[in-house]
C-alpha cells in the first residue's frame, strides 16, 4: 500500500519508492507521482494564505485530488457538495469559508516532495440529500475512509490486481471518492481521470492499449449501456465491474451474463455507514456477504444493525432504516427501508411491495412509487415501459393502460390503496449521486399536462 496509516502518530502517510511511477492517466497522457506531488505543493501554498473551511467542488478526478490532498495535509476541514449548482452552494453558504480557485495555482518556489503526510482525525463533510431532496451533512474523518480503503483492498484486491480504474461516477461522493482517489492511490492502481458518460467510451476505453480494466459504474448507468455486444468483443479487457448508490435492477446481471461480460459486484452501504456488504448475482443468489470486519444483525423489528470499522466509533452499533434477513454465515437479504410503509386511507401499505407487484406486470420496465400527499394521500407510479408497454400505449391509450394496470394491482393490494396516478418516462429522475428521490418523483406530478 502507497497510503498507509500509523495509529501510533494517528497519522497517514502517502510515498513512492519511484517517483516516475505511473499516477493518473489525464486526456494529455499518463501523470506520473512527482508530477502531481508538485501540484499539491502549490495548491498547499495557495491554501497557506487562505483560511476557514474550504469548499471543494473541482469536476476534473485529477485536480480535485490535488487539492483534496493538499488539504489533508495541513489538516483543514473539507465540505464536499454534490454539484457546483447556485442553489447548492447557496444551501451550503454557512457551510464554509472559501472555495478552492478554478486552476491549479503555479509552484512558486521548486521543492521536491517525496512523501505526504497528515492527522488521521481531519474531517470531510458530504453532502447527502436523503429521500426529501435536501442536503443533510454527514462528517467523516480520513481515518474511517482509510479503513475502508484497507476493507476493500481486503475483500476485492486480488480481483482486480493489475487493472486500471475507469468510472461513470463522481469523486464528489463517498462511493466515488473512495473507488477513484483513495482505493487506487493507496494501491497504486492507474486511474483514467476522464468520466464514462456513454456507453460507446466505454467501448474505446477496452480497446485500447491491451490493459485490463475495472468499471465504477452506478446502477443508473449500467442499465443504460445499449452496447453489450460490442462490449462483449472485449470482455477479457473488463476484469470487474462495481455498482453502488442503489438497487442494481435485476435485468442488468442477466443481461451481462448473457452477453458473457462480468456480472456487476454490488457494493452496499451508505455515507453515514460507508461499505456495509456485497453480492454478486450470479451463482450466489440475492444475499449480501457483509464487507470483511463489519457485522450485522436483524433488530427485533427486522432493521439492519452494524456495527463496523468505517463509523466513527467502531464499537457502537448503528441502526439503519432498512429491513432485512439474515442468512446463514451472516449473509443477509435487503427488504426495503422502513420509512416506505405509509399510510393511505388509514391502510399501511409498502411502496417497496407496490414496486415488487407492479414489475410483475409485463408492460413494465422499471418502476417507482412515491407518496403524494394532498386532501386524500395517494401513491404515484414512475414507469418505464417494456417495448410492448410502449406499443400498447400507443395503439389502445393511456386509459386502457392505465386500467391494466390497476387490474393488475388490484390482484394483490385493496382497492383503496391502488395507485391511481400514472408516470410514464423514458428514464428515472436521478441526483448526482445516481440515486432516485422521493421528492424528484413528487416533482413529475406537478406538472400541469397529466399523462396518468
Amino acid at each position: 500500500m502507497l497510503l498507509k496509516t500509523n495509529t501510533n502518530t494517528n497519522c497517514w502517510e502517502l510515498s513512492w519508492q519511484a517517483l516516475n511511477a505511473p499516477f493518473m492517466q489525464i486526456p494529455q497522457g499518463v501523470v506520473c507521482a512527482q508530477q502531481w506531488l508538485n501540484d499539491v505543493r502549490g495548491a498547499v501554498q495557495w491554501l497557506d494564505d487562505h483560511s476557514g473551511r474550504v469548499l471543494l467542488y473541482r469536476s476534473d478526478l485529477y485536480e480535485f485530488s490535488v487539492w483534496f490532498f493538499a488539504l489533508l495535509s495541513l489538516g483543514r476541514d473539507i465540505v464536499l457538495p454534490s454539484n457546483d449548482k447556485p442553489v447548492t452552494l447557496a444551501e451550503l453558504s454557512q457551510s464554509y469559508d472559501v472555495r478552492v480557485p478554478s486552476k491549479l495555482p503555479d509552484l512558486s518556489e521548486q521543492q521536491q516532495l517525496q512523501t505526504l503526510s497528515g492527522l488521521l482525525d481531519s474531517q470531510l463533510t458530504f453532502f447527502t440529500s436523503g429521500s426529501s431532496g435536501k442536503p443533510k451533512p454527514v462528517i467523516k474523518t480520513i481515518r474511517q475512509l482509510l479503513n475502508e480503503v484497507e476493507t476493500l483492498e481486503a475483500t476485492f484486491g486480488e480481483l482486480i490486481a493489475g487493472s486500471r480504474i475507469v468510472s461513470t461516477v463522481t469523486h464528489q461522493h463517498i462511493y466515488g471518492l473512495l473507488f477513484t482517489v483513495l482505493w487506487p492511490l493507496a494501491s497504486g492502481r492507474v486511474v483514467n481521470t476522464q468520466l464514462i458518460e456513454y456507453p460507446e467510451q466505454l467501448a474505446e476505453v477496452l480497446a485500447d492499449d491491451g490493459q485490463r480494466h475495472v468499471l465504477v459504474g452506478s446502477p443508473a448507468h449500467l442499465q443504460r449501456l445499449d452496447n453489450l455486444d460490442e462490449l462483449s468483443a472485449r470482455n477479457e479487457a473488463l476484469k470487474a465491474i462495481f455498482s453502488s448508490g442503489g438497487p442494481l435492477p435485476e435485468q442488468v446481471p442477466i443481461d451481462f451474463k448473457k452477453h458473457d461480460l462480468v456480472v456487476p459486484i454490488e457494493v452496499y452501504g451508505s455515507t453515514e455507514t460507508g461499505g456495509i456488504a456485497w453480492r454478486r448475482r450470479n451463482n450466489d443468489g440475492e444475499a449480501f456477504t457483509p464487507l470483511v470486519g463489519v457485522k450485522v444483525r436483524a433488530t427485533e423489528h427486522g432493521v439492519l444493525a452494524v456495527t463496523s470499522p468505517h463509523l466513527a466509533s467502531p464499537e457502537d452499533e448503528f441502526i439503519s432504516e432498512d429491513q432485512i434477513k439474515i442468512e446463514q454465515q451472516g449473509r443477509f437479504h435487503l427488504l426495503g427501508r422502513k420509512d416506505t410503509v405509509v399510510k393511505i386511507a388509514e391502510k399501511r401499505v409498502s411502496l417497496n411491495e407496490v414496486e415488487r407487484f407492479t414489475l410483475q406486470q409485463g408492460w413494465v420496465s422499471q418502476v417507482k412509487a412515491c407518496l403524494l400527499e394532498g386532501k386524500r394521500n395517494e401513491i404515484g407510479l414512475v414507469i418505464i415501459l417494456t417495448d410492448s408497454g410502449r406499443k400498447a400505449l400507443e395503439s389502445e391509450g393511456r386509459f386502457a393502460v392505465r386500467q391494466a394496470l390497476r387490474h393488475h394491482l388490484q390482484q394483490r393490494f385493496e382497492k383503496v390503496v391502488v395507485p391511481k396516478r400514472f408516470r410514464y418516462v423514458s428514464a428515472l429522475p436521478i441526483n448526482d449521486a445516481g440515486k432516485v428521490t422521493q421528492a424528484a418523483l413528487q416533482n413529475l406530478f406537478t406538472d400541469v399536462t397529466r399523462n396518468d
